[in-house]
């Protein structure tokens, strides 16, 4: 089990950017970068850390799904029913 945690914590430090952006830039960022993505664009050439940000925190990650299932809905004109 140690030796998987470790294998974890170097595969993250091997994966740190330049540049990243905390929670709360992601967070600012999450309605434009979904958004993107409704209208058949691919954000992650114009916000790389958004997408590098979210491959690496649950939370955000949450937060990104929660945001597409609403606005899948809202396009649908159907009510939502995401927590």
């Amino acid at each position: 089990m140690i030796e998987k945690s470790w294998h974890i914590l170097l595969q993250s430090a091997l994966e740190t950017e330049a540049y990243e952006i905390n929670c709360i830039e992601c967070f600012d960022l999450l309605d434009q970068y979904a958004e993107f993505i409704l209208e058949g664009g691919n954000p992650d050439e114009i916000m790389p850390t958004v997408r590098q940000h979210l491959d690496h925190c649950n939370c955000c990650t949450h937060e990104f799904e929660a945001l597409m299932v609403i606005l899948q809905e809202a396009a649908r004109g159907q009510p939502s029913t995401a927590p």
